[in-house]
This record gives structure tokens, C-alpha cells and sequence, in this order.
């Protein structure tokens, strides 16, 4: 007996030791989680404040490269541009010039000071390296602010490409370390950055008396050794000696690393605390074995009064284990091998909304929702099975009416013998730990203010645009807006407004531009907007407009009505660039063109781009205005039998007489009207006008003829087109035989049993079916056969340079014989002379368009022509 309650106590103690163990790596492996996501948080934020002083250098580089010598006698306009600059950059506390000796020649805050920086290490990394790259200093304590700083820098050269000195800004160490506060981590977190030299550069909490000094810590210096660019490690922290948990991330390609720590005392804290109740249990339960087996040893009568004192023991024991199981704050019970409830503490029954009365005895599926009783039973089945601990996450709602996150802990419960006797459960509340996740996560991929997809996530989203891209047709186009004179507002109102003002623009950004868009603050008043599957530059233009438009209309902040408005630069790909790098340059390169401009405007990249798409949009305008104004008018070409000159059709096609600048050919405005989708409305009225005036000439008295009506790839795609041609029919009054449509080849090389359908309804109104443009398109023959058409027509571009070419000669032999071998009639348009009308009918095709035979005419031109129904033609030997 003594050696079955030592057995049981062993017992209990293995598996408590057990669970601790397994709590003990869980709240381990959480924490890294937890650690990671910060410290990637943290790093977007330095590569970001990095990139952005780094982008104002390269302009004031930009600048002073080539102006150098011409603006020296002028330092106040310099002055003016660098205060200019460094209103852009607020994290740095100054934007200064300096010549090849290290003297300071221009100060954005309009005073040179005497101080020399000739012998600073980055004053030498820029004058040695002609490359101009950036140059990231060491921690240094400034001459003249006498603060902690790092500098930013960028090499200027001559003209004759000699080092001339360079420019700076200084990041304030407060700057990373305010925002660090900002973050609230709490006492237990500390945030530190260091250069490659584990110099440190900014600290949470504050440390100043270690700025600039390196840090020693034996493990961070083999990782930065080792060119690490992320880890995370344990180790006593070499600033307080406090046992922590480290995160480390390297800043992008710049010899900066942010090191994130955490105490373990801290995020241990509930692993300790169960510790503690284990303990405490154990010594009891050994505490009661001892008392049993020292009375178990007495004598008889004592063993009696031994008994009864057990049983009090029991009760006693009973009481406390019970108030133990009580003081659990997460729901834990204990069921039997029929999944009934034994015991439940209160949380439990606080949880369920019921009694303990009314859970003991039950199952689950009588105590929770079909659904939350169901995923409970097989776990519990599942522990019973396998008589393994089970573990999963649900989230539910409980009945207090709030929705909680558990992870469902399940442990098989064995009797002395090993016999299973049930179920031993608790259900961890880990809600504020995936809310806590989910806000790391949430603060990583948005911006904090605007809640707008951060620089990290713009990224993200254009790289997987780019992945997906296809060729010239990839659609993808990427603004980059600033705000104009926002800067006035937070000067002469406070940054308050100022915040409060950049998310009423964000809202309005967000609000007029499509789902699958992306705008993005990139921080300061700056916005990116990515486009994706845009139909063309023009359309770019337009979207550009309307948030030039929205933004320009005035926005109430508090009692103050006020009103900025935007520059927009855009690049595309992939004719401005194929990576993101290249997009991004561009784009703000055409933003600060826009800004030059005057600003509340838009610049594309390229100035040839730029006019192009004025000059098509303003097109695209026109087109709308003439479908309004109704300013298009159809023109005839006859149809002939090339041999005798016999009329036998008619092809429609349509004139756009513009009022400012006259006639302007199909070729021109079509293609737009199909881009712009305007070539719907163009093409409904061109069928009902044929329509109409064939039914005209036929009511004049005039012998019918077939018109031929041209169908573009986009209006054979409408789903309602065969209605269409109905509706139009029956307007005009025209019988359907005498209507004919010309189909381009290339609209039929896709989905082919559709066209074939949607072929037989047309061709089940009566109306006649021709191919044009035959053989540019490339289609098959192989289904070309099962289309119904009637004719086939070559297209002008093969009887051009007939008879001469013998390629065209062997392509149009080639099309009339397939004609022929499918049965179908053939026709040649753009004949011109009369070699060309000579050799085809040689070849067998007699009908034919052309100016040989009439140039297309306006319907009252070509009454003479329908009352004479035919042409004066030579005859023609057809023996060769």
C-alpha cells in the first residue's frame, strides 16, 4: 500500500511535470511568434525612414550635382530649396551641404556653422567612393546640436565628375526611440538599433549614457559576424543584465540591425504561476499520503480512529482541490469513459451558462450548440482512442454573449491499475493572445494612421501583380501622389489637422477606385496607387483625373474647411520599368514634373506618352460627342462581277466628318472606339442606317442589292447581338436576305462551339454570313468548314502587290481553291488597277470591290449606280 501511494504520487507528479513542460514550450514558441512579428514591424519602420530621408538626398543631389558652381553666389535660393527638403523629412533634424574641404556651404536652416566634418568617417567613405551611393554613418554625438545622431549622405560631384563634397541629414536618436515609446510594449519589452559595429544608435527603455558604444554581447557579435540577417536567440542583456528573449533584423541592405528583447519573467509570468498551483497540489497530495501511511502503521484501534481522520482528511482534501480546480480562470473539467461530466470548475459553468447541477451526469451534446458539442466529442473520443493528449483551437461563442478563442487541452486519465477511467480537460482562453497576433500582423502590413496597406504590403501586392503579368497586355500602372502645400497646413494648424486630413484623403482615394486597386500611404503626403488590368494608358489618364478632381474638392477638419490638392506622376509596365524598383523611381520622377508644372496635374513618365495620350484622349472625347451629335455618315463601295461589271452589292461603311478637323479616317478613330467600348453604340447604329436605307432605295423603285454590314471582334462578343440585328430588321422593314455581315476572322478563333451557335441563330434570321480579312487571322480550317458562312473575302492587304508578289500570288491561289473546296463564294477587295482584276479572274474569283471599279459614296451619289446596275468594264481573255 505504501508503494501504491508512492506509485500515485510519482504518478501525478510525471504528468503534471509533463503538462508543465509542454505549457512551458508552448508560451515559449508563442513568444518567439510574437517577437518576430515586432521586430519585422520595427524594421519596416527604419528601412522606411531610411528610404525616405535617402529619396530627398538623391533629389538634393540631384540638384546641386550640375548647379553646383552656377548657384554659389546665390546660397539663399539653396538655402530656400534645402529648408524645402527637409520640411519632407521631419525624422531628420537637418539637411546641410558640404564642400571638398568639409566646410559646410549651405544649411536648410538658412546659418552655416564653422564646424569642420574633414575628418568624420563619412565624410572619407563619400570622398573615397565616386559611386555616390548612400553612406550610413556610426552613432556620433554632433558638434553642433550636441545630441546623438546618424547621418545620411550622398557624394556631389563636379561637372568633370571630381568630388565636390556632399549632403546630409541627421537622424535624431530620440526619433527612433519616441516611436518605440509610442508602441506601448510595456516594462518588460526593450527595442534597440545598432550599426553593423553593434554601436548603439537608439534605445527603448532610454539608455543614454551607452549611445554610441558597442554593445557587448558575445551572441549578437557571432550573428552579426556571421552576416545574419534575421535570428533569435536567449541571452542576458548586455545593457541591464536582464535575462530576455531577442529578436534581431538586419534594415534591408543598410549596416543598420533592430534588436527587439523580451524578459522571460514577463512572458512566462502564467507558466509560473501554474508551476506554482502544481506544487502546491503535489505537496498536499504527498502531505495526505504520508499522514495515511503513518496511521496505516499504528494499531488497530488506531487505524480506526486513523480511518475516520482520512475520511476528514478526504473531505478536507476534496474542499481544497476543488477550490484549486475553482481558482483555474479557464473552463477545466474531468468526464468519465462515456464522455460524462465528473466535475467542472466554475469558469466552466460560466462558459455554458448552466449550473453545475445541470452539467454533472451530462454529455456535451446536452450541454453545448450541435456544432461546439460536436467538434468537443471527437476530441474527446480521439483521447480516448489513442489515450494520447489532443490539443486544438475553436473559436465560439460562449454565454455571456461574447466570442472567445480556446485551445482545447485533452488528457487521457489512467487509474492506479492503468486502467482508463476518463478525461481530464481545459480550455485555454487565448483570445487576447490572437487579438495581440492579429494587431502585429495588422500593424506590418498598414499604415498606422490611415490604416491604408503600408510600403510592405504595396510591395507584396505589386510583386505578385508583376508574377501574374503577361507580356505588353499586363495592364499594370502605379501613381505616385503628393499632396500640394500640405505642408502649410501643419505649420500654420498643427499635426493634428494634419492627420485628421490625410485620413479624409485616404477615405476619398479608397472610395473612387476599384476593388482590386491598391493605394497605399507611403508615409509623410504621400500616396501610391497601383492599377491593375487597365485597359490602356487613356484609361490611366482618366482615373488620374478623377483623383486629381476628388482630392481638389475642400475636406471639414473640426471647424476648419480646407482644400490641397495633389500632383500625380505615373509609370507603366512594362514600357517604364520591369521591376519594382524601376516603377517606383519612375513614377515619383514624374510626380515632381507634375509638381514643376504647377502641381494638380498629372505626368506620365515620358513625354512622348504624354502627348500620345492627350491627343487620344481628347479623340475619345469627340467620339462621345459625335455619337450625341450623331455625326457619322455611311458611304457604299459596290460589289461587282469582275468579268461583266455587274452590280452585285453593296458594302457600308462608316465616314466621321469631325467639325473642327474634318474628316478623320476609320482607321484612326475605330481602334479607340473599340478600346473605349464605344464601338457598341457605333456599330448598332451603322446596322440600323444600312438597314434603313437599303429599305429606302428599295421603296424608291430601285432594284434591291445586298448590303454588307462590318461586325468588329468586341460587338460579336455582345450577348444580346443577334437581337440586335432582329431589332434592326424589323425597324427598317428590310427582308433579312438582303442583309449580309462581314465577320473578321479574328473574331472567331476562340471558343468556337459559342460561334458556332451564335452563328446558326443569325444565319436562322435569314441573313447572308462573310469572313473578312480572310487569312490574317490564322484560324483553322479544320473548323473553319463547320462555320455556316456563305462567302469568303480576301483581305486587300494580299491583292496589293498582285500580280508582282508571288507570295500574295500563291496566298490568294491558296484562298480561292480552299473557297472553292468548301462551297463557299469568294470575293477580293482593294483591287486598283487592272492587272490586279486580270489576274484574279484568271484565277477563278469574279467578284470583287475596289477603286478600280468605284470609290465608297454617299447614299444619294450612288442612285445613278443602283439605276444602271452595272459598270463599264474591258473584256478580259482568261487564256493564259
Amino acid at each position: 500500500m505504501v508503494a501504491l501511494g508512492v506509485l500515485a504520487l510519482l504518478t501525478y507528479i510525471g504528468l503534471m511535470s509533463w503538462g508543465l513542460k509542454q505549457s512551458h514550450d508552448r508560451e515559449f514558441e508563442l513568444a518567439q511568434h510574437s517577437q518576430e512579428n515586432l521586430a519585422k514591424v520595427l524594421e519596416s519602420h527604419a528601412a522606411a525612414t531610411v528610404q525616405k530621408i535617402d529619396t530627398v538626398l538623391l533629389a538634393t543631389q540631384l540638384r546641386l550635382g550640375e548647379s553646383l558652381q552656377a548657384e554659389r553666389n546665390d546660397p539663399r535660393a539653396i538655402n530656400a530649396a534645402l529648408a524645402k527638403y527637409l520640411g519632407l523629412i521631419t525624422e531628420s533634424q537637418s539637411l546641410r551641404v558640404a564642400n571638398a574641404e568639409g566646410a559646410f556651404i549651405y544649411d536648410a536652416a538658412g546659418t552655416l556653422f564653422s564646424a569642420s566634418i574633414r575628418d568624420r568617417d563619412y565624410f572619407l567613405r563619400n570622398q573615397a567612393d565616386p559611386s555616390g551611393q548612400l553612406v550610413i554613418s556610426d552613432p556620433i554625438f554632433a558638434r553642433i546640436t550636441h545630441n546623438w545622431v546618424i547621418t545620411l549622405s550622398r557624394r556631389i560631384d563636379d561637372r568633370e565628375g571630381r568630388f565636390a563634397g556632399l549632403v546630409q541629414a541627421a537622424v535624431r536618436a530620440d526619433h527612433f526611440q519616441d516611436f518605440y515609446q509610442g508602441l506601448k510594449l510595456g516594462p518588460g519589452r526593450t527595442v534597440a538599433l545598432l550599426d553593423d559595429q553593434m554601436r548603439l544608435v537608439a534605445r527603448f527603455p532610454e539608455a543614454p549614457e551607452r549611445l554610441g558604444q558597442p554593445i557587448g554581447s558575445p551572441a549578437l557579435r557571432s550573428l552579426i559576424a556571421e552576416r545574419r540577417t534575421e535570428a533569435i536567440y536567449s541571452a542576458p542583456s548586455a545593457v541591464d543584465g536582464v535575462e530576455r528573449l531577442f529578436s534581431l533584423r538586419k534594415i534591408g541592405s543598410h549596416p543598420l540591425y533592430v534588436l527587439v528583447g523580451w524578459e522571460h519573467a514577463e512572458f512566462m509570468a502564467n507558466w509560473y504561476r501554474q508551476v506554482f498551483w502544481a506544487a502546491l497540489s503535489a505537496v498536499i497530495l504527498a502531505l495526505v499520503l504520508l499522514g495515511w501511511v503513518l496511521v496505516w502503521l499504528r494499531t488497530y484501534d488506531e487505524a480506526r480512529r486513523l480511518a475516520r481522520g482520512m475520511t476528514e482528511a478526504y473531505e478536507t482534501t476534496v474542499h481544497r482541490t476543488r477550490a484549486l480546480l475553482d481558482s483555474l480562470p479557464d473552463p477545466a473539467w474531468l468526464s468519465d469513459r462515456n464522455s460524462r461530466m465528473i466535475a467542472v470548475n466554475q469558469s466552466y459553468c460560466r462558459a455554458s451558462g448552466r449550473a453545475e447541477e445541470a452539467i454533472v451526469g451530462r454529455s456535451v451534446a446536452e450541454i453545448w450548440p450541435a456544432e461546439v458539442a460536436a467538434e468537443m466529442s471527437r476530441q474527446e473520443a480521439e483521447t480516448l482512442n489513442s489515450l494520447q493528449q489532443r490539443r486544438r483551437e475553436s473559436v465560439q461563442d460562449i454565454a455571456d454573449g461574447s466570442r472567445r478563442s480556446y485551445e482545447h487541452i485533452s488528457t487521457p486519465v489512467l487509474d492506479s491499475s492503468g486502467q482508463l477511467v476518463g478525461v481530464a480537460g481545459v480550455a485555454r482562453d487565448i483570445t487576447q493572445i490572437r487579438r495581440d497576433e492579429e494587431r502585429i500582423r495588422d500593424l506590418a502590413a498598414h499604415d498606422a494612421l490611415t490604416a491604408l496597406p503600408n510600403r510592405t504590403q504595396l510591395h507584396q501586392r505589386l510583386t505578385q501583380a508583376l508574377a501574374l503579368t503577361v507580356g505588353e497586355q499586363a495592364g499594370i500602372a502605379l501613381m505616385f501622389l503628393d499632396l500640394d502645400h500640405f505642408k502649410n497646413i501643419n505649420d500654420t494648424l498643427g499635426h493634428d489637422v494634419g492627420d485628421e486630413l490625410l485620413k479624409q484623403v485616404a477615405q476619398r482615394l479608397r472610395a473612387n477606385l476599384d476593388a482590386r486597386d491598391t493605394v497605399s500611404r507611403q508615409g509623410g503626403d504621400e500616396f501610391i496607387v497601383l492599377l491593375q488590368q487597365a485597359t490602356g494608358p487613356a484609361q490611366v489618364a482618366q482615373i488620374a483625373q478623377r483623383l486629381i478632381e476628388v482630392v481638389s474638392k475642400p475636406f471639414q477638419v473640426g471647424r476648419h474647411e480646407l482644400q490641397v490638392g495633389v500632383s500625380i506622376g505615373i509609370s507603366t509596365y512594362p514600357g517604364d520599368g520591369v521591376d519594382i524598383g524601376s516603377l517606383l523611381k519612375n513614377a515619383d520622377t514624374a510626380m515632381y514634373q507634375a509638381k514643376a508644372a504647377g502641381g494638380g496635374a498629372y505626368q506620365f513618365f515620358t513625354a512622348e506618352m504624354n502627348a500620345h495620350i492627350m491627343v487620344r484622349v481628347a479623340l475619345e472625347n469627340s467620339l462621345r460627342q459625335a455619337i450625341r451629335n450623331q455625326e457619322f455618315e455611311l458611304h457604299y463601295q459596290p460589289q461587282v462581277d469582275g468579268a461583266s461589271g455587274e452590280l452585285l452589292g453593296l458594302e457600308a461603311l462608316i465616314r466621321w466628318n469631325h467639325p473642327e478637323q474634318g474628316p478623320i479616317s476609320p482607321a484612326r478613330f475605330i481602334p479607340i472606339a473599340e478600346e473605349a467600348y464605344l464601338i457598341n453604340p457605333i456599330g448598332e447604329w451603322v446596322l440600323r442606317e444600312a438597314c434603313r436605307q437599303a429599305r429606302a432605295w428599295m421603296d424608291q423603285g430601285l432594284a434591291p442589292r445586298v448590303v454588307a454590314v462590318n461586325l468588329s471582334a468586341v460587338q460579336f462578343r455582345q450577348q444580346n447581338l443577334v437581337d440586335q440585328v432582329a431589332r434592326a430588321l424589323q425597324e427598317s422593314g428590310l427582308e433579312a436576305r438582303w442583309l449580309e455581315l462581314e465577320i473578321t476572322e479574328s473574331a472567331f478563333i476562340h471558343n468556337t462551339e459559342r460561334i458556332i451557335e451564335l452563328l446558326a441563330q443569325l444565319r436562322g434570321l435569314g441573313v447572308k454570313l462573310s469572313v473578312d480579312d480572310f487569312g490574317t487571322g490564322y484560324s483553322s480550317l479544320g473548323y473553319l468548314k463547320r462555320l455556316p458562312f456563305d462567302k469568303i473575302k480576301i483581305d486587300q492587304s494580299f491583292v496589293r502587290d498582285l500580280p508582282g508578289s508571288a507570295d500574295d500570288a500563291a496566298i490568294t491561289r491558296a484562298i480561292i481553291g480552299i473557297a472553292g473546296s468548301l462551297h463557299k463564294e469568294v470575293i477580293a477587295e482593294g483591287v486598283e488597277t487592272a492587272e490586279q482584276r486580270e489576274f484574279l479572274l484568271r484565277q477563278g474569283c469574279l467578284h470583287m470591290q475596289g477603286y478600280f471599279f468605284a470609290r465608297p459614296m454617299p447614299a444619294r451619289a450612288l442612285e445613278a449606280w443602283l439605276r444602271a446596275g452595272k459598270v463599264d468594264v474591258e473584256p478580259v481573255s482568261l487564256q493564259s
